[in-house]
């Protein structure tokens, strides 16, 4: 009998693959989500969404263009390998839309792309750019991208530019280089880790989703895992698959904290590390506090006993 079978559950709910159907709607998240949204529909021209690694930006992704049905409405242009030229970059954009072109002088290309978008401007519909990562697009193509999105008529922009990247892309905009582009972000949002209560709803919207079973995490599990990940989905999902491995070799269905720990022990990323030495930290405090009170109980009687000889001396 296999773990998921043990557990009655019907897949893997912590697996790491970026699966719409696992989205979960944190405060966060949905605000994302929502300012996407609002950005497609009212024809805005750049979005910025900055997030730590593993903070679920690729699913969110994923969840605007399957769940909202923008893969269906719009013409989507989807980078997931931004370290592209220029020209790399504007003959991929391209390729994705399904734009026919007769040579590749720049000008052509331009004007080819600019009757594309005109062409379905006038049919409704809407064309977006999203690049994955984009905090590793070369500063010369972040350039090309301010430049397509000039691409507009009187009255409204031609193009929606998405940028979904880490942290240091936010830092590299504001650099003069790219303060041009910094201007024509019309929406920019952050992407938070989740919180002890989002974590623990979190893991038990993952179990529900993999069919509930008979697992169980305790709210100390559900905590110290917080506290492990920092409230990072990936973490969280690392973590968590690895306790109910733990909790399956000990033949338990409720996920305990020596069950986290457990797991902590067999992963090799920063969180387990840090636990370990914050428990060492404690220890050594601990193990200094008591010397130190051992210290001032050995002081105290052997001054007590110093003063007793005193008096006996001079009685």
């Amino acid at each position: 009998m296999d773990y998921l079978e043990f557990f009655d559950l019907k897949e893997d709910p912590f697996r790491l693959t970026p699966d719409p159907s696992y989205f979960y709607p944190s405060e966060s998240h949905n605000e994302v989500l929502s300012s996407l949204t609002y950005m497609v529909e009212q024809k805005e021209g750049f979005f910025l969404a900055v997030g730590e690694p593993g903070t679920g930006k690729t699913t969110l992704l994923n969840t605007f263009l399957n769940t909202k049905g923008w893969k269906d409405k719009a013409g989507i242009a989807l980078v997931l390998t931004p370290r592209l030229s220029p020209e790399e970059f504007l003959l991929t954009v391209l390729e994705d839309l399904n734009v026919k072109i007769k040579n590749t002088n720049k000008n052509e290309i331009i004007r080819a792309f600019r009757d594309f978008l005109v062409e379905n401007s006038m049919l409704g519909r809407r064309i977006i750019i999203i690049v994955d990562e984009a905090q590793s697009l070369p500063d010369e193509t972040l350039e090309e991208m301010r430049l397509l999105s000039n691409l507009e008529t009187e009255k409204e922009k031609l193009l929606q530019i998405v940028l979904i990247g880490q942290p240091e892309l936010r830092k590299r905009l504001l650099s003069e280089k790219l303060r041009q582009l910094n201007q024509r972000i019309t929406l920019r949002v952050i992407l938070n880790p989740l919180t002890v209560k989002e974590t623990s709803d979190y893991i038990n919207y993952r179990l529900i989703k993999a069919g509930k079973g008979s697992v169980i995490f305790k709210e100390n599990a559900k905590e110290l895992i917080h506290k492990a990940s920092k409230g990072i989905p990936r973490l969280i999902n690392l973590i968590s698959s690895r306790s109910l491995m733990a909790a399956y070799l000990d033949t338990g269905k409720h996920i305990k904290k020596r069950h986290v720990l457990y797991a902590m022990r067999h992963l090799s990323d920063s969180c387990a590390k840090k636990e370990y030495w914050t428990a060492t930290v404690r220890l050594s405090i601990l193990v200094f506090i008591l010397f130190c009170a051992l210290a001032s109980a050995i002081a105290i009687n052997y001054k007590e006993y110093i003063i007793q000889i005193m008096g006996l001396f001079f009685r």
